[in-house]
């Protein structure tokens, strides 16, 4: 029996989908910055088994999906999951599920990445917006989690500093750089920065403090998307201290609130305002 128009509108903002053979669907159970623990994936498990086929779905925001659920089922799979302390979500003109790295346990990652996306989500998960609305945040430059073609991307950054006086040759540093920004010329480093993509690796390799941290914190991408259209994200152009990620988002969000249109996303609120106009106001905006 085909499902009506109006209950598959009710469910999708729920974060319960339809699927193609228009009588069963997929109910999309979430993360925590991309964490489930045992006790979740146990009870994940529980409701696959009642009321699915046996098996979940990953999907690309690292959220879990639990497809082949009935229509008659459907209240009964969220009342389920109500009692068993799992959420679920993630779709419509709101923010949609964050996505976050490994950065808080990588060997790469030069900022708390878990917590800051945990942070996000529990201010932004859900909120409404005048399009769908998408976080990312990763590590470093490695941007495994692709913060540049997110609304808005965070990405991890430690900005080095040469000091020669305390550098002995040894060319730990030049190995760890897999930009090939460093060389090594007479037991002295020649550090191109123009290659340099702030990645840490040089800091981290040195045990004598040849080179040290002079900025630690994040660069923060507005305005990427990817799909349908895709656009790269615009930098706002330096790197923001830990404790000034997420009110400089703050910024972002109220100022998208402000002036974006029904059904734009921050890309086009951009393009129509000029893209130029859009960071200088969000980087001078007092909340």
């Amino acid at each position: 029996m085909s499902v009506s128009k109006k209950r598959q509108v009710d469910l999708k903002s729920l974060g319960i989908l339809l699927q193609n053979d228009k009588e069963h669907f997929s109910i999309r159970f979430l993360s925590r910055a991309g964490n489930f623990t045992v006790t979740e994936l146990s009870s994940l498990n529980i409701l696959a088994q009642k009321y699915g086929r046996g098996y979940v779905g990953l999907t690309t925001r690292l959220q879990v999906e639990i497809p082949w659920i009935k229509n008659e089922d459907v209240e009964k799979v969220m009342e389920e999951a109500k009692e068993l302390g799992l959420r679920h979500g993630g779709t419509g003109k709101k923010v949609r599920a964050l996505v976050s790295c490994k950065g808080s346990i990588c060997l790469h990652g030069n900022i708390d990445t878990q917590e800051i996306c945990r942070q996000l989500e529990d201010k932004y998960f859900g909120t409404e917006t005048p399009s769908k609305c998408k976080f990312s945040v990763v590590g470093c430059p490695n941007n495994c989690a692709k913060a540049n073609i997110n609304d808005i991307g965070v990405m991890g950054k430690t900005v080095p500093e040469y000091q020669e006086e305390k550098c002995v040759g040894c060319g730990l540093c030049v190995k760890a750089c897999r930009q090939k920004a460093l060389t090594l010329k007479d037991r002295k480093i020649i550090f191109d920065k123009e290659l340099c993509v702030e990645c840490g690796g040089c800091v981290r390799a040195c045990n004598t403090k040849g080179f040290i941290a002079k900025e630690v914190g994040a660069e923060i991408f507005v305005g990427g998307r990817f799909g349908r259209g895709m656009r790269i994200a615009d930098s706002l152009g330096k790197i923001f201290k830990e404790y000034e990620i997420i009110p400089m988002i703050d910024k972002i969000m109220e100022h998208y609130r402000e002036i974006g249109e029904p059904g734009e996303r921050i890309s086009a609120t951009m393009d129509r305002v000029g893209k130029k106009e859009f960071l200088a106001t969000v980087l001078n905006k007092e909340l």
